[in-house]
């Protein structure tokens, strides 16, 4: 069954299926290469790695990685998808990121042993933290800029700022490599995305791979409903939510208006299209476990947590 032209690797199953696969690591090693400023001695052979993070108690929350992979000289990688951006995503990465940190430290072992820790963040719509393709974030001092350490670091990709960019079809440098890389992650157009695979032999091959791959009902549904629960909750923010409450609440309060009831009757829409959206996942769910689909690539797929998971 060949697939239509709207899949996209923004989806993070997709993502996960070709880029996080060991067929493909080749595929995988490029890319790191364009992101990183590594040697490419210290990207050849890569490890993929078991995406869930590890818990020190039964009550830690934990988390499931997109693709995670460890690199020659030990350093270990996160790479993560985010269809739209939300102020809940800095602090999930901080999470990932320290969660990643501590995961294979040994007690009695010295905190020298600990090894670098590398987030990649791609983000397909709404970034907001500035106007790069690519930005790097480190702890620096506040005045010198003298970085602490080199072990930690946080990369955001920003796949619409790439969409700007113009596409280069013999792309010799890294940064134009990125670029093209960032397109063709971003595009769900397969004449684009063709024309994009002309540029460099791993994303034909990347592309010829799209093109044949046949899903399986079960894959097909995964691919499906990640990409309706995106389209569902993107503009639907918890935070964002509780302070546009809060806000609608004063304004009643203090004025007595129209306006804050208006204003809590829209909120109270938002509230309802998120619980929808979440018995959504939750049916989702419900269909996958009949499928003999395991909890973790239904937590994958659907979003909810493990918890949820184990009590339908």
């Amino acid at each position: 069954m060949k697939m239509n032209n709207t899949l996209t690797l923004r989806n993070d199953y997709l993502f996960k299926l070709l880029l996080g696969s060991e067929k493909n690591k080749t595929c995988l090693q490029d890319f790191l290469e364009c992101v990183l400023d590594m040697e490419t001695d210290t990207i050849i052979d890569i490890e993929l790695l078991d995406k869930e993070l590890a818990k020190d108690a039964v009550t830690d929350k934990t988390g499931i990685l997109d693709v995670k992979v460890r690199l020659k000289d030990e350093t270990m990688i996160d790479i993560e998808i985010q269809n739209s951006w939300s102020t809940e995503f800095i602090p999930r990465t901080l999470f990932y990121w320290a969660k990643l940190y501590t995961e294979g430290f040994r007690e009695g072992a010295p905190y020298t042993s600990l090894t670098k820790c590398i987030t990649i963040n791609l983000v397909s719509q709404g970034f907001q933290l500035n106007t790069q393709v690519h930005s790097v974030y480190s702890i620096l001092e506040r005045e010198s800029y003298q970085p602490l350490t080199a072990l930690l670091e946080i990369h955001f990709l920003n796949l619409s700022r790439a969409e700007e960019m113009s596409i280069q079809k013999e792309a010799i440098e890294k940064e134009q490599k990125l670029i093209n890389w960032l397109r063709f992650i971003n595009t769900d157009d397969q004449k684009e995305r063709t024309m994009l695979a002309t540029t460099s032999p791993i994303l034909h091959m990347l592309n010829e791979q799209i093109d044949v791959l046949s899903l399986t009902p079960v894959e097909r549904k995964l691919y499906e409903s990640r990409m309706k629960l995106k389209s569902d909750i993107a503009t639907i923010s918890e935070v964002q939510f509780k302070s546009g409450l809060e806000v609608g609440f004063a304004e009643g309060l203090a004025h007595g208006e129209a306006k804050g009831l208006e204003r809590g009757k829209s909120l109270g829409r938002a509230e309802g299209k998120a619980e929808g959206s979440h018995q959504k996942a939750l049916e989702t769910a419900k269909n996958l476990l009949h499928f003999g689909l395991s909890r973790e690539n239904i937590a994958q797929a659907t979003g909810l947590t493990m918890a949820e998971i184990k009590s339908l």
